[in-house]
């Protein structure tokens, strides 16, 4: 019996030992790509740690390349990084998505939190929450009426004011929501791609599978890869 135990004991230490080995990584992963082969990916994170995830024949790899709100049109597929209450979703970040990345894809579920630019220092993060759905309308965003006070005067400096506009998505089926989208929001495209598109170097989002798959890689084309 004492033989026994001691073996016992002496498995669970070592998988104890060995357990942050083989954590289980985020549902999503982003940073720079520092190795890749025919079986792995390794991703160091902006806070200096690495992860190294699984690839296969259950791996898509798409670039992200750069887009702008005048490209996404009526009965597009999108996905929408949103900050504020379900009422009041301001867009943080977009992505339009084709048809063949669709697939599997949640109308609405929380997600991670992302700089709000240029609204926010770099090392600030804003929370938010992710909505992917079909769009029904863009229209112009149009400000609620407010009490106003008069000033004459000489123009010392002008800037252009972000705007915006409102963009009516609907998902899980039957579900509406507008979206406010200011023109600050960066807006991105997914395009289909070969593992090649791929290399160390890039800048990566990983979503990942249970077991530490890589289950979609998207490497930034001209643009560091949203959501």
């Amino acid at each position: 019996m004492i033989h026994l135990r001691s073996l016992f004991l002496a498995g669970a230490a070592a998988s104890l030992a060995t357990g942050s080995a083989f954590a289980e990584a985020p549902a999503r992963v982003r940073g720079v790509v520092t190795t890749i082969d025919d079986k792995s990916i390794t991703v160091k994170g902006k806070d200096g740690s690495a992860v190294t995830l699984t690839t296969g024949d259950y791996t898509t790899y798409a670039e992200v390349v750069p887009s702008s709100l005048d490209e996404i049109k009526v009965d597009d597929f999108i996905g929408t990084a949103s900050k504020g209450p379900i009422d009041h979703w301001v867009a943080v970040e977009i992505v339009i998505i084709p048809p063949s990345m669709q697939g599997g894809r949640k109308g609405y579920a929380g997600w991670d939190p992302l700089p709000d630019w240029p609204n926010s220092k770099p090392s600030k993060l804003t929370a938010t929450t992710m909505t992917n759905g079909s769009v029904a309308r863009i229209s112009e965003a149009t400000p609620p009426l407010t009490n106003t006070t008069m000033t004459n005067g000489k123009v010392a400096a002008s800037s252009n004011s972000p705007g915006g506009h409102i963009i009516t998505l609907t998902y899980d089926g039957t579900k509406t929501s507008n979206i406010t989208v200011p023109s600050t929001a960066p807006i991105t495209r997914f395009v289909p791609a070969e593992r090649s598109a791929i290399a160390v170097g890039s800048t990566v989002f990983i979503k990942t599978n249970p077991g530490n798959q890589a289950a979609l890689v998207a490497a930034g084309k001209g643009v560091t890869p949203p959501m």
